[in-house]
């Protein structure tokens, strides 16, 4: 547990090392490195592969910005409904996945692969309280102040970081790894393993609308650009470079391939006039990841420092 330790007292450092601007992108990176992380808990830790993570961003965000704002016929504090959206995007995780999670394979993959196109679809029908395509603000007042912004997501990473790490070094996380190399042995074991995977579920999709909420006191606005196919994309993309099943390489990574779009490859572009879409460097990156460390970052610098000591 050293290493969340180590992480908070540099992002504590870069709190008084940067300038505002980059301490404002830093903390968006960092609250996209948690969703990162916690997709790995069900793909890399139980082998299940959703593709619909992002709909519990999305989820959170709205629900803590309807409550706040009162779009509903009553408003609730900035605490009040972020512990909403944690506590329906774990409801609805639980019976999503005691549904979904009886499939295997590419067919639980295909089931949550429907659930952006649903929750959208939501979003656009009732776009008197969703916002429609645009979506809406939820003011000045209601968001987070500019001087709280960064610490509050460093604090915020560090606990899902925490949190995490504890998770999959217990039993729990034991029972997970166990599903994820042999789920039939597994249950010859006496493991519950439809029980275990919905626990994962649960558990990611909670951060995953926590997230959600909390991005929107950050940026004060909520639009379907929170649960978009392009975030699901870069989600996968930094995970799979880091390393699935590693927690580390999900969050680390998740930071870096955030501030290489946004900071760098972005700027790159417009410098030189270029007119290509910055996700193409990225999965150039992921190719040659795949080539040279298919196992992801993070386990190969692991398996390298092993054998240097």
């Amino acid at each position: 547990m050293r290493v969340p330790l180590i992480y908070l007292a540099v992002g504590a450092i870069l709190y008084f090392a940067l300038p505002d601007s980059y301490l404002y992108t830093l903390g968006f990176a960092m609250m996209f490195a948690c969703l990162s992380a916690s997709w790995d808990l069900v793909v890399g830790y139980t082998g299940q592969v959703n593709l619909g993570h992002t709909t519990f961003v999305g989820l959170g965000a709205y629900v803590a910005s309807v409550l706040v704002t009162g779009r509903i016929g009553f408003s609730t504090d900035v605490a009040t409904s972020i512990a909403f959206s944690i506590l329906i995007s774990a409801l609805i995780g639980v019976a999503f996945g005691a549904i979904a999670l009886r499939l295997r394979g590419y067919y639980f993959a295909l089931v949550t692969a429907i659930l952006p196109l649903v929750f959208m679809q939501t979003v656009f029908v009732w776009s008197d309280v969703f916002g429609g395509e645009e979506g809406f603000s939820i003011g000045l007042e209601k968001g987070i102040p500019p001087e709280l912004r960064y610490p509050f997501a460093l604090l915020l990473s560090f606990a899902i970081l925490t949190l995490l790490l504890i998770v999959v070094e217990s039993r729990v996380g034991m029972r997970f790894m166990a599903i994820r190399d042999n789920e039939e042995l597994a249950e010859s074991l006496g493991i519950n393993t439809t029980q275990y995977k919905i626990a994962s579920f649960t558990i990611s999709s909670s951060i995953a609308g926590f997230v959600g909420a909390s991005t929107v006191f950050y940026r004060l606005t909520v639009a379907p650009d929170l649960y978009g196919i392009d975030l699901m994309l870069l989600i996968i993309l930094a995970s799979v470079i880091g390393g699935l099943g590693t927690v580390y390489g999900p969050f680390f990574f998740g930071i870096i391939i955030y501030l290489l779009k946004v900071l760098v490859i972005r700027e790159i572009l417009q410098t030189i006039s270029l007119s290509l879409s910055d996700d193409i460097f990225l999965y150039a990156i992921l190719i040659l990841t795949a080539i040279a460390m298919p196992e992801g970052v993070a386990v190969k610098l692991r398996s390298i420092l092993h054998r240097s000591s």
